[in-house]
């Protein structure tokens, strides 16, 4: 166990909580740049792996000493007793109670979910995650809850004091990492003149079965154009019918698993096709890369904005984007790449070091 005493001074030894998981879990991906961020800002972060859940419910346990070192920065998983000596632990899913029992140091809980990603399953019966965040907000030492999405604020209202909930205006984004520079991905044979990438999780929520329809019907017309999927999950079922009509229609690219590098993908599509209206992973990455991004009406960081539930209006956006980049394709990565100024990992400090101040 690490009870070695933090350093002296005004530097704040935070413990971020998460699962360890590169390349295949968002919220990994996001606990990740929370923590480049608070060393940046001269804060002793560190992070312990909690161990990832799998798809059918199995926990795995978390180890110490794995590192992830992608975009020039390594995080290095810690042993859970560093904690020990915490001025401040961030919860970005739930920790194991023997882990933080012998600290009382205060708790921001990060809300990683969305609000209906969390009440609709337990509605069917499946977990409890939406009590669960209730019941936290009552918890004295879970000081903030923090959530990165205005639009969220009205759902969470109801089970989260107005004193304990925070929004930030953007979520962080690690922009060393994700950026119009760097490597770029050859789609080779299965790229087209026009490549279009999607890439959101399937949940139960949200999910890119309708928008799929929009990129089956605008390949009916243009011939130009493939569609490349990533974060693809099998066995494929039924997706397997939409892939097969894009084959037929010649619009079929890549599709993939889990994609390592994802940036380099990025930066060679033209744009992402997405059927949310908040700034996910997927979109923020994307935008910070200066790839263009079509995403759900209120979604006001998105390039273009579409109804994810009408094959039209995807059509119709698509045909727009295609023709504003052989109109300047620099001038709409430019757009792109400025809706994401307010990604940094400095205006997340910013923000963050608020929160930690009004606790501390």
């Amino acid at each position: 166990m690490d009870r070695r005493p933090r350093p002296g001074g005004d530097t704040v030894r935070i413990i971020h909580f998460a699962p360890f998981a590169p390349c295949a879990c968002g919220l990994y991906e996001a606990a990740r740049d929370m923590v480049i961020a608070d060393r940046r800002a001269g804060h002793d972060a560190h992070l312990v792996d909690v161990g990832p859940t799998m798809r059918d419910g199995t926990h795995t346990d978390g180890k110490p000493g794995q590192i992830d070192s992608r975009g020039g920065t390594e995080i290095k998983t810690a042993e859970p007793g560093v904690a020990f000596f915490a001025d401040m632990i961030v919860a970005h899913t739930g920790i194991p109670d023997n882990w933080i029992v012998q600290t009382q140091a205060p708790i921001v809980w990060i809300l990683h979910g969305r609000p209906a990603a969390c009440f609709r399953p337990e509605q069917f019966g499946n977990g409890n995650s939406y009590t669960l965040m209730a019941t936290l907000a009552t918890w004295p030492r879970v000081k903030k809850m923090v959530t990165f999405w205005p639009y969220h604020v009205q759902f969470w209202n109801p089970i989260i004091p107005a004193d304990k909930l925070v929004c930030f205006p953007a979520p962080p984004i690690d922009e060393t990492r994700f950026s119009p520079e760097g490597t770029t991905h050859d789609f080779a044979d299965l790229g087209g003149k026009y490549n279009v990438m999607l890439s959101d999780a399937w949940r139960e929520d949200v999910d890119i079965y309708e928008i799929t329809h929009g990129a089956i019907e605008f390949a009916k017309s243009r011939k130009d154009v493939r569609f490349h999927f990533y974060g693809v999950q099998q066995p494929l079922r039924c997706w397997e019918f939409m892939f097969a009509e894009l084959r037929r229609l010649g619009a079929l690219g890549e599709v993939w698993g889990q994609r390592p590098n994802i940036e380099e993908v990025y930066r060679a599509a033209d744009a992402l096709l997405s059927p949310q209206r908040i700034v996910t992973r997927t979109v923020g990455e994307a935008l910070s890369c200066g790839t263009p991004v079509i995403a759900a009406y209120g979604c006001e960081k998105a390039t273009y904005q579409i109804n994810p539930a009408e094959p039209v209006s995807i059509k119709a956006q698509l045909g727009a984007m295609i023709q504003n980049v052989e109109d300047n394709r620099e001038s709409v990565k430019n757009r792109a790449r400025e809706s994401a100024k307010d990604f940094s990992l400095a205006e997340y400090s910013k923000n963050m070091n608020r929160v930690y101040e009004s606790i501390l």
